[in-house]
């Protein structure tokens, strides 16, 4: 079993690293007929290093750039479905037009590479997807994210207290600690302004840390440690581990990030999948940053330059490659080609409520509380963790927590079970990763296989007797747990990648 941590897109880093986020040729060989949705938008701007803007657009059977932000651009026509070059085209201006008239087929999706000049870098950009219309003219093509991912980026508030929230501390993202503040001070200390600090902890991050192959591919006898000073000091992370090292630099200079978890699209199939808004468990992460007066979305792990190979985390090499730019600070728009975002992992709650189970509601409170109500089984939609403490109403009555009820739920610390709960199902609270203590009450039965794996905080829990099952793993990955059992369970974390800390038998 690979912990949580371990798994986030660990097969399609694989495809990233090898064509740019092209398709695997095994993904190509069954690829499905293309059915597009035109954008509603006919055009959108890009950021460049500085806060420039890029304007992008389509008028008719032309591709449109229009800035005063950089120069001498290449633009490459290629087909998406297996990245062949169409046609390239030069200009030195940032005001143009490029007829494609003849260039495209319909029923084909086409990418469009925008490479442009800003001083003496040249930054490449080439998320940007078109096809021709039964009309004759050339659309945006819609990604099934990018409606979802619009709803989902509500949670991404730029009221003055939310903004605040988000230059706070978080587990993972130790922004207060000394050691990230002089890392910070370091990486920045030629910068003038936000833009220009976010560049450098950027180009930093890309440049420097290595994507861990090794951590995500093997299922190593250790647990992923992925908070931003352990990974400062190694240099090697996963998904997550890119995400909170950005957002912990940014907050220790004074800019609100947050780290976002979803699912990576590595793949010409995964991008134009039919079922992309249905439920699916998150597979990796990136963040998100407040620079200019907006939210932009940026992912490090895709643009490293870097990755680690080897049969274990301490016996592997860095293999050198070439970092890029293609996910910084990119609009939502091009960024739901290649990611749906599942939740941000910010402080305030995201006022919501409805339904959590055939006879139970929640609601969900600015100071991101979660009052349970009503009876039976709960199992909370998918998506909706915006939440750090748990209440259960007085007058509840609820039995059991279903399966994956509250998966991935970063945020909760502590949770006190009313003395109703009688089953807690398999993987109820797995990877909640800031969960430090929960209390079981007596008259629980049945605790489900891997319900805790990788509450890597998780301190104390005690198993009444009266519970009749304790599935496979479920304290899995725990390593600073200290559990206490009935002695019948002994041997219980033979299979164990990760035994806990310390275990007690009554």
């Amino acid at each position: 079993m690979i912990p949580f941590g371990l798994r986030l897109c660990a097969a399609l880093m694989t495809a990233v690293m090898a064509v740019s986020l092209g398709p695997c040729p095994q993904v190509l060989a069954a690829k499905k007929k293309f059915a597009p949705e035109a954008a509603s938008y006919t055009s959108y701007e890009l950021v460049t290093f500085d806060g420039g803007t890029i304007k992008l657009g389509v008028d008719g059977t032309s591709f449109v750039v229009d800035t005063e932000a950089a120069s001498i651009f290449e633009i490459t026509l290629c087909t998406a479905d297996d990245n062949n070059i169409v046609r390239r085209f030069k200009r030195q201006s940032g005001r143009f037009s490029i007829d494609f008239d003849g260039y495209l087929n319909r029923g084909r999706l086409y990418y469009v590479m925008v490479s442009y000049q800003i001083g003496s870098a040249v930054v490449t950009q080439d998320d940007n997807y078109i096809f021709l219309g039964d009309d004759g003219q050339i659309h945006f093509y819609k990604s099934p994210t990018y409606d979802f991912n619009v709803e989902r980026c509500t949670e991404l508030r730029d009221d003055e207290q939310s903004l605040k929230e988000l230059l706070q501390p978080q587990n993972d993202i130790e922004s207060d600690d000394p050691l990230i503040i002089e890392y910070s001070r370091q990486i920045c200390a030629d910068a003038e302004n936000d833009w220009e600090k976010v560049y450098h902890i950027y180009t930093y991050i890309i440049s420097n840390m290595a994507y861990d192959n090794t951590q995500a591919d093997k299922e190593n006898k250790m647990v992923y440690q992925d908070g931003a000073i352990c990974l400062m000091r190694r240099g090697i992370a996963v998904c997550e581990g890119f995400g909170n090292v950005f957002t912990a630099l940014c907050r220790a200079q004074g800019i609100p990030a947050t780290v976002e978890f979803g699912v990576g699209l590595g793949s010409y199939d995964e991008m134009m999948a039919e079922n992309l808004t249905e439920d699916e468990t998150p597979d990796h992460a990136w963040a998100a940053c407040y620079v200019g007066g907006k939210w932009r979305f940026v992912d490090p792990s895709y643009d490293s330059g870097r990755a680690y190979e080897g049969k274990s985390w301490d016996k592997g090499k860095i293999v050198e490659g070439e970092a890029s730019y293609n996910y910084y600070l990119q609009p939502l728009e091009t960024f739901s080609y290649r990611h749906k975002i599942c939740d941000a992992d910010t402080v305030h709650g995201y006022e919501r409520s409805g339904s959590c189970g055939k006879d139970a509601t929640f609601t969900i409170s600015r100071d991101g509380t979660l009052t349970i109500y009503g009876s039976g089984t709960i199992q909370m939609p998918y998506g909706v963790n915006g939440f750090s403490k748990i209440v259960f109403a007085p007058d509840s009555n609820i039995t059991c927590i279903g399966k994956k009820c509250f998966f991935d739920c970063d945020l909760i610390t502590e949770v006190i079970l009313p003395d109703t709960v009688k089953e807690i199902g398999q993987e109820a609270f797995n990877s909640c990763e800031d969960l430090e203590y929960i209390y079981f009450p007596e008259g629980l039965e049945r605790i489900g296989q891997e319900a805790f794996d990788v509450c890597d905080e998780l301190a104390y829990v005690r198993i009444p007797d009266s519970v009749k099952r304790l599935g496979s793993w479920a304290f899995d990955d725990c390593p600073r747990l200290y559990i206490s059992l009935p002695s019948k369970y002994k041997g219980y974390d033979a299979k164990y990648q990760t035994k806990p800390m310390h275990t007690e038998f009554r």
